[in-house]
C-alpha cells in the first residue's frame, strides 16, 4: 500500500498562518509599543553605538513590533524589520521602520553578510531553537569587527522562578515562550559566535547591587554581541542546571 497523497493538505504557508492567528490573539488585548525597559535597554544600546563610532548602513530589527525602539535608532543608520504579526508591521511602518512579514521561527530569508546590526529585544524566548536563530543571526551579519548583535531576553533561572517551581508553580505563565533562559546558557551561545559581548541586567535585584551574581539575581537581560567570529565551530549546549 503506497500513502495516500490525496489526503495532503499541501498548504505551503499554513504553519505563519497558524503562527501569526496565535501571535494576533495574544496580543490582541495588549498595546504593540509596550515593552519591558525599553529606556534602559535604549541608552545601553546607544552607549554601544557612540563610542565604537558604528555606522549602520542597514539594520534589520527580527520581531519588531511596533518598532518601539528601532525608531530611535534611526540616527545610527538605515533600518528595517520584519514580524510575523501584520498588525505590528503595519505599526512598525508607521513609525517610519520598512517591513516584510515573516516567520522567523528558525531560519532568516536573508542572505549571507548582508546587515550591519540586528536587534533581536524580547523575541529569542518564543523561539523552538535559539542556538539556530544565533546562528542565523551570525549568518547575515557583515564579518567585520563593528558589526552587532543587540537583543533582550527574560532570565527563568533566577532564585525567585526556581523558588516559584519548587513550590509546584510553572517556570513561565506566558504561553508564548518557548524557551526559558539561563544567564549561563546565553553567555556560552553568544560567546560562542561573538568576539566581544556585554550584558546589562534590567530587572531583578543585580539592578541595585551590582555584587550579586548574574546566576540568580537578573530577571531581564540585555546585550551587546560585537565583532561576529569570521569562523566557527560546533558547541554543545550544556544542560541547564
Amino acid at each position: 500500500m503506497k500513502f495516500p497523497s490525496d489526503i495532503r493538505l499541501n498548504q505551503a504557508d499554513r504553519k505563519q498562518q497558524l503562527l501569526q492567528w496565535f501571535y494576533e490573539k495574544h496580543h490582541e488585548n495588549r498595546k504593540y509599543d509596550e515593552a519591558k525597559d525599553d529606556n534602559k535597554k535604549l541608552n545601553f544600546y546607544q552607549e554601544y553605538l557612540e563610542n565604537n563610532k558604528c555606522s549602520i548602513d542597514l539594520g534589520i530589527d527580527l520581531g519588531c513590533r511596533a518598532g518601539a525602539l528601532t525608531k530611535h535608532l534611526k540616527p545610527y543608520g538605515n533600518w528595517v524589520g520584519t514580524d510575523i504579526d501584520s498588525c505590528a508591521i503595519k505599526l512598525a511602518e508607521e513609525n517610519g521602520i520598512p517591513c516584510i512579514q515573516s516567520d522567523i521561527s528558525i531560519a532568516l530569508d536573508f542572505k549571507d553578510d548582508v546587515f550591519d546590526a540586528v536587534l533581536l529585544t524580547e523575541v529569542l524566548e518564543h523561539l523552538p531553537y535559539p542556538m539556530i536563530t544565533i546562528k542565523e543571526v551570525h549568518r547575515i551579519l557583515k564579518k567585520n569587527e563593528k558589526s552587532v548583535f543587540m537583543g533582550s531576553v527574560p532570565i527563568d533561572y533566577h532564585f525567585h522562578r526556581r523558588f516559584a517551581v519548587f513550590r509546584g508553580k510553572r517556570l513561565t505563565m506566558d504561553p508564548t515562550h518557548l524557551h526559558s533562559f539561563s544567564y549561563k546558557e546565553l553567555k556560552i551561545m553568544l560567546e560562542h559566535f561573538f568576539h566581544h559581548v556585554s550584558f546589562k541586567p534590567m530587572r531583578g535585584t543585580k539592578t541595585r547591587h551590582a555584587w550579586l551574581p548574574w546566576d540568580h539575581f537578573v530577571r531581564d537581560i540585555a546585550w551587546i554581541a560585537g565583532s561576529p567570529k569570521k569562523k566557527v565551530g560546533d558547541l554543545k549546549i550544556e544542560v541547564i542546571e
